[in-house]
């Protein structure tokens, strides 16, 4: 798989583009004519671009661009006429598919203009039925899928694979470097802009030695001075990176571009194994083990009609085949319970408990590619054994989590101090974690209770007066007028007495 990075036709963008060495550029038609061509002598891509690179020619027209019926016609003659003036040039040419245009008239195009180009590529319409697809994939050896068609079928990897082998046929994805679409579907080429979106839209895209990560504007100050390291292994200054310098983070989206294109090969090389992995020299980029592929859904027929939908048929299970779902383990208690009728009866429940077992193959591990107990076609090496269960267990897990947190903050602030010592927001934030975990612990440990009641009387009722309302000052009185002072004796003295 290669990547052709768009934006080509601007200067600007391509000189960044030969300061990094890139080869494969992409290249907008539509955007050279609105850049301007030359009045006095014709556009030729070979006095515009070094002749290391390989130019991919594609129209360009944007979806939302609404064009009259005779300037389509004539972006399209003079699209045909480009193409046949640089065709020693350029490496490959998309055909002019835009929403105005009708199937018939795309069909025309193909059969007067570059039926028999090698360097032609078809397009794969949204509006395609699966016959249409391998009819196209049967006359033409490349055939582009545009980024929404890979974003919205599901069982395009499926079917790419099948026309792959049945016609030798060669996949390009248009607009498209997502990894988890192009685990989807196997493909010759895959064009991106976005490497621009860094010097565009402030965006942070590094390949941090494992994978491409993108971060969005707002974390642009956590996030790059985390990767010193990688901006030295790329050859780029550190401190244009942190100043937001528009070129050089735009080279570092190059650079990271072109080390997760690398990689993604290496992964996918059917004739190598990831254990000859360890023997190979050590570099940043070198993190390689088997990617996950995305799961195929069945889809339905083209025909539609306005019957209600019919639940499929299933077939029961033989209840021996049923088991507990194997992330959670069951253990049956007895205990007593009451009926309907408030009897206590005697009964067995479920009670849901963890389990060690685990899943994970090495094949398809998030971490397949820096374990060091990976075995290619095992499941995972390693237990978990967690319980808790007891106040101890849970004292001791807590401990663990706070030593481990404890060992975070300690090794962010070492690469702080490693960067310069320029205060990491990052390192503060994994701080000010440790100071909430060991607060909820000693919260949790804590065996003090009380109760607080505050009360407050306003006016000369009194307190019980405002709580019990006016049934507070007859209870503080005697029934009957109270006790006379000869009543008040006797009942001394029959007390003492």
């Amino acid at each position: 798989m290669r990547l052709i990075y768009l934006g080509a036709d601007v200067p600007s963008n391509r000189v960044i583009m030969e300061q990094m060495g890139i080869q494969n550029v992409g290249v907008s038609y539509w955007r050279l004519v609105k850049r301007g061509m030359p009045k006095t002598k014709r556009y030729l891509l070979d006095n515009y671009f070094q002749p290391y690179m390989k130019i991919h020619l594609h129209p360009g027209i944007p979806e939302n661009t609404s064009l009259s019926a005779g300037d389509l016609e004539q972006f399209l003659a003079d699209y045909e006429d480009f193409v046949a003036h640089n065709i020693d040039r350029i490496e490959s040419f998309i055909e002019v598919d835009h929403t105005q245009l009708a199937k018939a008239e795309i069909n025309l195009q193909r059969d007067a203009a570059w039926g028999d180009e090698d360097k032609f590529w078809a397009t794969i319409r949204s509006d395609y039925s699966y016959a249409e697809i391998v009819d196209v994939c049967q006359q033409y050896k490349n055939v582009a899928i545009p980024y929404k068609i890979i974003e919205s079928d599901v069982s395009l990897a499926a079917k790419t694979r099948a026309l792959s082998t049945q016609h030798g046929t060669k996949f390009h994805a248009l607009a498209c470097a997502k990894p988890d679409n192009l685990r989807q579907i196997q493909v010759e080429t895959a064009s991106t802009q976005s490497w621009l979106s860094p010097m565009m839209r402030g965006e942070t895209i590094v390949w941090d030695g494992n994978k491409l990560a993108r971060y969005p504007k707002k974390m642009k100050d956590q996030a790059r001075p985390r990767y010193k390291a990688v901006y030295e292994k790329a050859g780029l200054d550190f401190d244009k990176i942190i100043e937001d310098d528009a070129v050089e983070v735009a080279k570092l989206a190059l650079w990271s571009y072109e080390q997760f294109e690398e990689r993604f090969n290496m992964v996918n090389n059917p004739f190598q194994s990831p254990e000859d992995d360890y023997e190979e020299e050590e570099k940043l980029y070198y993190n390689k083990g088997e990617m996950l592929s995305a799961d195929n859904a069945e889809t339905g027929t083209d025909l539609h009609d306005s019957k209600g939908g019919q639940m499929r048929k299933l077939i029961k299970r033989d209840q021996s085949e049923k088991t507990t779902l194997p992330v959670f383990a069951a253990e049956v208690h007895t205990v007593i319970d009451k009926d309907d009728q408030g009897r206590e009866i005697i009964k067995d429940v479920p009670l849901m408990k963890s389990t060690y077992a685990s899943l994970r193959m090495c094949n398809t591990c998030f971490v397949a590619s820096n374990c060091p107990a990976f075995k290619k076609d095992n499941n995972c090496a390693f237990d978990l054994p967690i319980e808790v269960k007891t106040k101890e267990q849970l004292r001791s897990l807590l401990n663990a989590i706070v030593e481990m947190q404890g060992q975070r903050v300690a090794f962010a602030r070492f690469s702080e101090e490693l960067n310069g010592g320029y205060p990491d927001p990052n390192t503060s934030q994994e701080m000010d974690r440790l100071l909430k975990m060991v607060k909820t612990i000693k919260d949790l440990e804590d065996p003090s209770s009380f109760v607080r009641m505050t009360v407050e009387a306003k006016g000369a009722g009194g307190v019980l007066s405002q709580i019990f309302g006016e049934k507070a000052q007859t209870l503080n009185q005697l029934p009957n007028g109270g006790y006379t002072e000869e009543q008040v004796t006797r009942i001394i003295q029959e007390g003492i007495e």
